[in-house]
């Protein structure tokens, strides 16, 4: 039982906190579900509260004459919304019957709160406050045109209460006692902690779905930013980000860095002889073998094409070079398998530049191509550094 409730935990927490699928971009019709569910929790407390309080000594403070009529109306509330759920579940397969139901539950549900506001006061704080907590959930959830349209219905219903109200039609706040009506409202206690138990359902479920709709939201722009970092093809970090990640370093004091750019040799013959899809197998392998390869704080990024590059923090040149030498002697050694059973081998050439005091990254990508270009010019499938550079100038 208990590891039954824990899985039951787990999977609600998974479709609530950690699901992709944002509650605001839910169709319609699952929105007005969710908004039946609500309207049964505040309906439910409001009735709780109503019970409790008739049965206790504030009962003074309430309309006995109108005890059971609202307690009939309280049930018929809360069974027909569950009517409207049986409803909704029965006919969830007919599509124009669930673009319907998206515009007809929420102008139901709203409807609902509207009548239950009537017996406390339409003017009541609870009832004011209950509307605005609604109409910002209607805003967030809805497009527009479907808020709109039903706050226009809703609008004409609280207009005509309050009209009926001031001339006497419909008596108003009918849940209270005469005595409660003739007493100074703000000084009354029960009057106070009524509208403050009222407010209550409707503020929790309102914190409930504002929490949970943040915390959606949080998730996905987090993923977003995640997705927005990475190369699609080859899963390791993408030009964007290799080039943020070097800013970063840059503004950092005492920051050292190695950049390794690597190139893959003879690439577009692979593209010409076996095709674009071979072609990205090959630098979805590369970029699991340089991922692999690297230390966990260095970064491997795909500038584009058939080049990467390696950020390696706090390292020096005879690291840097160790590990560009045991990636490039991996990818060489790697046996690339095509779906027609051919096996394709591959080598890179790499160009290796340290940080130097004062050097902006441009200009360590700078050196590091330079190196590249040195690499390839040498016969390729080799490393070398832009010191070489330097070396040979010299002499």
């Amino acid at each position: 039982m208990k590891n039954n409730l824990r899985k039951l935990w787990q999977q609600l927490r998974f479709h609530i906190f950690e699901t992709d699928d944002v509650i605001i971009y839910w169709p319609d019709f699952y929105k007005g579900i969710m908004l039946l569910l609500f309207a049964l929790a505040i309906m439910s407390g409001h009735l709780l509260w109503y019970v409790t309080t008739y049965h206790s000594d504030n009962r003074i403070w309430l309309n006995d004459n109108y005890y059971d009529l609202r307690l009939l109306t309280s049930y018929a509330q809360i069974v027909l919304t569950f009517c409207v759920l049986l409803i909704a579940y029965i006919f969830h397969n007919y599509e124009k019957f669930r673009l319907f139901m998206g515009w007809f539950i929420p102008l139901y549900f709203g409807l609902q709160l509207i009548f239950s506001a009537h017996y406390v006061g339409i003017y009541s704080p609870a009832a004011m406050a209950g509307i605005i907590n609604i109409l910002l959930i209607g805003f967030v959830l809805y497009q527009p045109k479907v808020i709109y349209s039903i706050m226009v219905i809703v609008a004409v219903v609280v207009v005509a209460i309050c009209y009926l109200t001031k001339i006497d039609i419909i008596p108003y706040a009918p849940l209270f006692s005469d005595a409660l009506d003739h007493s100074a409202f703000y000084k009354n206690t029960f009057w106070i902690n009524s509208m403050v138990v009222l407010y209550t359902p409707i503020l929790f479920v309102s914190a409930v779905f504002f929490e949970v709709l943040l915390s959606q939201w949080r998730r996905r722009e987090k993923k977003i930013e995640v997705l927005s970092q990475i190369d699609g093809l080859t899963n390791v970090y993408n030009r964007r980000y290799v080039n943020d990640h070097l800013q970063k370093i840059y503004h950092k004091q005492h920051s050292a860095y190695a950049l390794v750019i690597l190139d893959l040799d003879h690439f577009k013959q692979i593209n010409d002889s076996y095709g674009h899809e071979a072609g990205d197998e090959v630098l979805r392998q590369v970029g699991a073998i340089l991922h692999a390869a690297v230390r966990g704080n260095d970064v491997v990024g795909r500038l584009g094409g058939e080049e990467f590059a390696l950020v390696l923090s706090g390292c020096n040149l005879d690291g840097a070079l160790e590990i560009a030498e045991r990636c490039r002697s991996k990818i060489a050694q790697m046996d690339i398998h095509l779906n027609d059973g051919q096996v394709l081998k591959i080598s890179a050439s790499f160009g290796v530049a340290i940080e130097q005091e004062g050097a902006a990254p441009e200009e360590i990508t700078r050196m590091a191509d330079q190196a590249l270009y040195l690499a390839k010019q040498q016969g390729r499938n080799q490393v070398r550094h832009f010191q070489e550079l330097n070396l040979a100038s010299s002499a």
